[in-house]
């Protein structure tokens, strides 16, 4: 590989949240030991980003700063060439970050009491963006057939019925699906005969597999464009979340104008100076570098997946279409989730709780993967040494 995806940089020092967590919950922790929860990554920047920084930092000015041309040229070029997708300026609206995103299109489109549909299990914050302004969260579970999961539609169409608005996630996180064009069109389809206002949270969309295709919801058709907002980010691909930079696209004139009052409402329009700069070096500099790492996901996933379906056959692994989070079914185990952390901790695994994504995550984990290989293949067989003695 011509970049560094072999060293793990202990970011404890660094403030990183996932790293201080594991601190504070484990004693003792032996070097080498890195976390399997949070989804950012450890490996050190991609040279590109870092490299421009630097440069820019000799003569800029860290004042309120907001996206110039060369910002708006560099996102539209990375998604026609990345997404096939022609979008135009007008369409995007900065914010800082997905979730802060989230709160605003809760509070734009929704009233107190008003239904919002999830498909769960799902990134918890979309659960909490709901439960927080006191909306109704209306939770469609997902199909699971033996680890592959598909929308329920005759359940997402009774919901819509006594909805205002859906959260969607695409690529969903935690299960890792990459929707087909003919899914996202029936959501399409069921949102607008119920009028139902529509937030597709892509900020996974850049690391779809290799034979998984990423579609951009707003770039199904002209009609459905104009009934979603698709929020992206270049913080999961290119690791910086830190940066709080995501790049929201409304090509709705009239949503536009309501998400837009509403975020100035609630100060969450503005993103630092660094996260558009960032976000520029990334998508003009840094392809190459995206691709070495997606191609080490999907080795990592296969060895990690062929290691714990050879020791421990009755864990279900959930298929890694994107991203670099694996969703496994420990229900087998017949052990409650406090149970299994617990466990697992012992032996110094570090991981999101399956809970965090509803309820139907009883008795599942997920585990990150952007990691070194030789890190991931130590932490598995960790994790297998903790499992397999269990009847």
């Amino acid at each position: 590989m011509a970049y560094d995806f072999k060293t793990c940089v202990d970011r404890t020092q660094q403030g990183s949240r996932k790293w201080l967590l594991m601190r504070e919950s484990g004693e003792n922790i032996p070097e080498g030991i890195a976390p399997l929860s949070v989804a950012d990554l450890d490996f050190p920047m991609a040279p590109g980003i870092i490299e421009g920084l630097k440069k820019d930092l000799d003569e800029l000015i860290l004042g309120y700063t907001i996206p110039n041309q060369a910002y708006y040229d560099a996102v539209k070029k990375w998604m026609k060439d990345q997404h096939q997708w022609e979008v135009q300026e007008d369409w995007l609206v900065t914010a800082p970050g997905v979730v802060p995103a989230i709160n605003v299109f809760v509070n734009a489109f929704t009233k107190e009491g008003d239904g919002i549909i999830v498909l769960e299990p799902v990134y918890g914050p979309f659960s909490a963006a709901i439960d927080n302004h006191d909306r109704k969260k209306i939770a469609v579970d997902l199909i699971n057939t033996d680890g592959y999961y598909t929308i329920d539609f005759e359940a997402l169409e009774l919901a819509a019925k006594d909805a205002k608005a859906m959260i969607f996630c695409s690529p969903h996180n935690p299960v890792g699906r990459v929707w087909k064009k003919e899914e996202l069109e029936k959501v399409a389809e069921i949102c607008r005969n119920n009028n139902l206002y529509l937030f597709s949270d892509e900020i996974h969309f850049d690391l779809a597999h290799k034979n998984y295709k990423h579609h951009v919801f707003a770039n199904l058709s002209d009609d459905i464009a104009q009934h979603v907002i698709v929020a992206t980010a270049p913080s999961k691909t290119f690791n910086l979340a830190g940066l709080q930079t995501s790049n929201i696209f409304i090509p709705n004139p009239e949503w536009r104008q309501q998400y837009i009052e509403t975020a100035e409402k609630m100060n969450l329009i503005s993103v630092p100076a660094l996260g558009l700069y960032a976000c520029k070096h990334a998508y003009n500099n840094c392809l190459d570098w995206k691709e070495e790492l997606v191609e080490l996901i999907e080795e990592n996933y296969q060895m990690a997946k062929s290691m714990i379906e050879a020791k421990l056959p009755g864990i279900v692994v959930t298929p890694m279409e994107a991203s670099y989070l694996l969703w496994l079914d420990l229900t087998p185990l017949n052990m409650e989730c406090d149970e299994i952390i617990e466990l697992l901790e012992s032996h110094h695994i570090y991981i999101n709780n399956g809970l965090m994504f509803g309820s139907c995550g009883e008795g599942y984990i997920r585990i990150h993967l952007a990691l070194p290989k030789d890190v991931v293949k130590e932490s598995i067989e960790r994790f297998i040494k903790a499992l397999e003695n269990i009847k």
